[in-house]
């Protein structure tokens, strides 16, 4: 089940908000033209990474928070911001150059992730949950929502597609795409898509794990000492239907130069090696079929049945394919979380940042992976199985700041 709550979030100036908020649909940063005169920087910069940049001592972590706190209230005595003054359930839509995505914005009692109603597949790192735990306890800001994925509801489509007819909607975006929102007011139709939610059976986290656990926590330690909890979440809900993963590859900066018949050797015991057609770049389009680039050439990988019969669904996957039978045996990448040979490129510029690193480092061996499916990260979801490091690139990307949720007890 999903118990979702309607709210009044601060939203941008529509004036303002194409300087404050980064509308490429794919991008995870916000950019605005602040070299200009009289431009501002983004929200992400101004309300979020600006603390990332003080020296993590008592005092640095002090200065950071009350710059944050004290820029946002500038923002809103200088009607930068908005605050809106009735709640709402929101309708978001982004649309991309050959698709779009549609779900409903609103909040999350965190209790659903507390009784195990929300099920994960990624591993949380304590240092991460430190820190978003520090940000959001000082701040009680929420810049971006957590993305959920739940299984097709005719119901909730329904009451989508007449709000959507039926009411008028704020527009931000360009030419790389458009993101929509259609808020609701009705508190008929918020009853509605509660009760509708409530009825859902298995609700997944598609992206978010380490700010789900990191408010959990936080709402815990809060009731602990008797303070009031910030006990619930910014949340976009898409049905899975919606939601697209796209592929994330990895790069190698070895600390030798391979050559090619020691490369070869080692990886012909596990997979099938055949030259791309006239050198083009390799985006494979099925399970077990990787891409190779090796000293200005691309190569086709066909997994041999050995690398993934008889293995569970995590340990079948191409990205533990890969972690367990290359990165690890040939280049000694025990831990791709923290080893800085490692470079991981993921989304729609994914063959460009391979181009980058290769530039910079002409020594580098790529690998490109078929993404990920929605039903293979549901599968490992239900299985209560975790997948390996960087297995996902989801879609959408939500900008920092469309809708901004603040916790006001602070």
């Amino acid at each position: 089940m999903a118990t979702i709550h309607p709210f009044k979030p601060i939203r941008p100036n529509p004036f303002y908000a194409d300087q404050l908020v980064f509308t490429k649909p794919q991008a995870e940063s916000v950019s605005g033209d602040y070299t200009k005169a009289g431009g501002l920087k983004p929200l992400k910069t101004l309300l979020e990474t600006g603390a990332r940049l003080r020296p993590e001592t008592a005092e640095g972590q002090v200065l950071a928070y009350q710059d944050i706190n004290e820029t946002l209230q500038s923002l809103l005595e200088k009607d930068k911001l908005w605050n809106e003054k009735e709640e709402g359930i929101y309708i978001y839509e982004v649309v991309h150059k050959d698709y779009r995505q549609t779900g409903i914005w609103a909040l999350t009692d965190l209790k659903d992730y507390t009784d195990k109603n929300i099920k994960i597949h990624e591993l949380t790192f304590a240092d991460s949950i430190r820190r978003m735990k520090n940000y959001r306890e000082n701040t009680g800001l929420e810049g971006s929502p957590v993305l959920l994925t739940y299984p097709p509801d005719t119901a909730i489509n329904a009451i989508i597609e007449r709000v959507k007819v039926s009411q008028p909607k704020a527009v931000l975006g360009n030419r790389h795409g458009l993101h929509r929102l259609w808020k609701v007011e009705d508190k008929v139709i918020h009853q509605r898509l509660i009760e509708a939610f409530a009825e859902i059976k298995t609700v997944y986290l598609a992206d978010g794990h380490h700010r789900l656990e990191s408010a959990a926590q936080l709402a815990e330690e809060q009731r602990q000492e008797g303070l009031p909890a910030y006990n619930k979440i910014s949340s976009l809900y898409m049905a899975t239907d919606q939601l697209r993963i796209e592929e994330y590859d990895r790069i190698v900066a070895p600390e030798r130069q391979f050559g090619k018949e020691e490369l070869f050797k080692a990886l012909n015991e596990h997979f099938h090696i055949r030259e791309s057609a006239r050198n083009l770049p390799v985006q494979p389009k099925g399970l077990h079929r990787l891409g190779l680039y090796f000293n200005g050439e691309w190569y086709h990988l066909l997994a041999k049945a050995h690398t993934y019969e008889s293995k569970s669904n995590v340990a079948g996957l191409d990205a533990a394919i890969l972690q367990e039978l290359v990165l690890g045996p040939i280049f000694g990448i025990d831990d791709p979380k923290t080893d800085g040979r490692l470079i991981c490129a993921g989304g729609e510029k994914a063959l460009e940042e391979i181009g980058a690193v290769l530039q910079a480092h002409p020594c580098a061996i790529a690998f490109t992976l078929c993404p990920l499916t929605v039903n293979e990260l549901i599968s490992v979801a239900d299985a209560g199985q975790i997948l390996p490091p960087k297995s996902t690139w989801i879609v959408p990307k939500v900008p920092y700041g469309l809708l901004i949720h603040q916790h006001k007890n602070i």
